[in-house]
């Protein structure tokens, strides 16, 4: 977010924000602004996100968080838009939308949320934001700009909207406050997303009062503590009118019983108990767990944080301890992996295998399992068990980067150089990389060439392979360049 803050400050001085235009809403299928032009500006600030030491990169909450997401874009308007949901480290309350259907959560956000209804409750309100097309007619008067220019604003528009903080010192200017008003969703956007957000939260068979609970509680915060009220407030400006539009929508429809999904319910508080772990000094964390415990000894998050802060603590064999308590309680994939990283932190990984491999057989589509079991193999000096594993789960995830970097890992180990870089290059073209991906397999090239083994060993299938995706990934970076550095016109993409 430091990097992201700091390309606000530079935007701020450049004619770009004199194009930056709100229109008014109108019908979303007249919008001219694309799903490819919105993708590519998406992908463009991912990479900046993802390079950012605020990028929370945590396996087992991503996909739940990304599971979570798929359930509610499955009732939306859009059912088949593509959307990322991702982590953001920083103790604010606050999430965000971003073009290409990428969404942003604080992790202050996550620890405050009281159940997995609330979070959808806001997750489906950012989806509303993207379905119904609220960023593209920000930025749809930008005529004549560049692709890269409209990057540079919808970077502009995250810093402002993850961060008013860092945003409000550099507002300062009469003009950089104009730009501020712009780039804050309007209220009809806002009650729009509210109304829509509304739908997919009962389509996806949550309680909608979940959405007006945690909103409720923010403004209730809002009022007694006037001079730091929750970010989420300020970005998202939750009047009267709203929280009254909500409860009487909740007052007036017909009781339905919310889908209970016990193993669901037990993620979302396993999971927040994780984020609560890494919050404060180490000890007094510990503290407040075992006082937790002392409190609720049947509550399996408490054991769970118990056990995470431990391990951050280095103290494997304390932890070793809970998770036999924790065991008791519940059995999850969080559970399993959780017991994994205990079992190979004090016995090592060869002892943690046998618990995985059980644990994948009963939850084979867990995604973070999958990656700790093949972490755990080469780990273990398994590369081939390792290299089985990511080359069976890229059959149903074979866009999923993470995949392909362990894919890379496991070729590594198995000597296989050639096979990595290109396996590398898939991760970087996933993440919108192509220069990086291109000079991957430059090196592949130039280190296969130079030793001569992948011609003396006939693997001329794979340097084939190699040569022929370089020359297509050339193509497509040349095309994507002159694509940049044309004005943008509406209805041009």
């Amino acid at each position: 977010m430091r990097l992201i803050a700091a390309f606000f400050l530079f935007l701020l001085y450049t004619s770009v924000w004199a194009a930056v235009e709100l229109p008014d809403l109108g019908d979303p299928a007249r919008v001219a602004f694309s799903e490819e032009t919105e993708a590519r500006l998406g992908q463009e600030i991912m990479r900046q996100i993802r390079g950012s030491r605020d990028y929370y990169d945590d396996a087992a909450l991503t996909d739940y968080l990304n599971r979570l997401g798929e359930r509610l874009v499955a009732a939306s308007d859009e059912p088949g838009r593509r959307f990322e949901f991702f982590v953001v480290r920083d103790s604010s309350i606050n999430a965000f939308a971003l073009p290409g259907g990428y969404v942003g959560i604080h992790t202050g956000l996550l620890s405050a949320a009281r159940s997995e209804a609330e979070l959808a409750g806001v997750l489906a309100h950012e989806i509303a934001h993207v379905t119904q097309h609220h960023l593209a007619r920000m930025v749809k008067g930008s005529e004549g700009l560049t692709v890269a220019a409209l990057a540079g604003i919808a970077v502009a528009i995250l810093a402002a909207r993850s961060n008013p903080q860092l945003a409000d010192a550099a507002l300062r200017t009469s003009q950089a406050y104009g730009v501020q008003q712009q780039i804050d969703f309007t209220r009809a956007h806002e009650h729009e997303a509210d109304r829509v957000g509304y739908q997919i939260l009962e389509g996806a068979g949550f309680d909608p009062a979940g959405m007006a609970s945690f909103f409720e509680r923010l403004m209730l915060q809002g009022r007694l503590y006037d001079n730091s009220a929750p970010v989420y407030l300020r970005t998202h400006p939750l009047s009267h009118d709203r929280m009254a539009d909500m409860q009487n929508r909740i007052a007036q429809r017909a009781y339905r019983q919310p889908r209970v999904d016990r193993e669901r319910d037990a993620a979302f508080g396993l999971l927040q108990a994780h984020i609560q772990a890494h919050e404060g000094h180490v000890a007094e964390t510990v503290k407040r767990f075992r006082a937790r415990i002392q409190e609720r000894p049947q509550d399996p998050a408490a054991h769970y944080g118990l056990i995470e802060v431990l391990l951050r603590d280095n103290d494997a064999r304390a932890a070793l301890t809970q998770v036999e308590h924790l065991r008791k309680l519940l059995t999850t994939p969080l559970v399993e992996m959780q017991t994994a990283r205990v079992i190979r932190a004090v016995k090592g990984p060869e002892a943690a295998l046998p618990g995985l491999q059980a644990a994948l057989v009963r939850w084979p589509g867990d995604r973070a399992l999958g990656y700790l079991s093949v972490r755990t193999y080469l780990a273990a000096g398994q590369p081939h068990a390792a290299h089985a594993l990511v080359v069976e789960r890229q059959r149903t995830w074979p866009e999923d980067i993470i995949l392909w970097r362990l894919l890379a890992e496991t070729e590594l180990a198995l000597g296989h150089p050639l096979e990595s870089h290109l396996a590398e290059a898939e991760a970087y073209v996933r993440e919108g990389l192509l220069q990086a991906a291109i000079d991957q397999l430059q090196t592949a090239l130039r280190e296969a060439r130079a030793s001569g083994n992948a011609v003396a060993g006939g693997d001329f299938y794979v340097l084939s392979i190699a040569e022929s995706r370089l020359n297509r990934l050339r193509e497509t970076l040349k095309r994507q360049n002159a694509d940049s550095r044309e004005p943008w016109k509406k209805g041009s993409m």
